[in-house]
């Protein structure tokens, strides 16, 4: 059962401008940019279950008509346990790259199962 007070205080204490822009992905083909490297944020928790390890990237999308670049977002993933995991992804890219993400621009195409999303990154 959920906490409601508990939940209630915590999405009081929210404040917008500590990184209230998160990357709410559609399906689509995304022209990004990694304006930082992977870092740890707060895990996920799920009542009665171990927490679960995630991590942040800030990154930018290039507008297809236009050319520019958006203004940033935090895009927050699960600490993966394989390779094909969009965490596991990332880290072959930034390895691919030199051992960093920072100033790396990518592709990342999102398909929707109908309950989940799926990434796969293209370098």
């Amino acid at each position: 059962m959920v906490d409601y007070k508990k939940e209630l205080d915590r999405v009081d204490s929210f404040k917008p401008e500590d990184s209230s822009l998160y990357w709410k992905a559609e399906p689509g083909h995304y022209n990004m940019k990694a304006m930082s490297e992977l870092e740890d944020t707060e895990p996920y928790e799920e009542e009665g279950k171990a927490d679960k390890p995630r991590v942040k990237l800030n990154i930018i999308f290039k507008d297809k008509e236009s050319g520019t670049w958006s203004d940033p977002v935090e895009w927050t993933m699960a600490v993966g346990k394989t390779a094909a995991s969009t965490y596991g992804q990332l880290c072959r890219l930034a390895v691919e790259k030199g051992g960093g993400l920072k100033d790396v621009e990518f592709q990342v195409v999102v398909v929707n199962d109908g309950t989940k999303n799926t990434y796969t990154i293209i370098a």
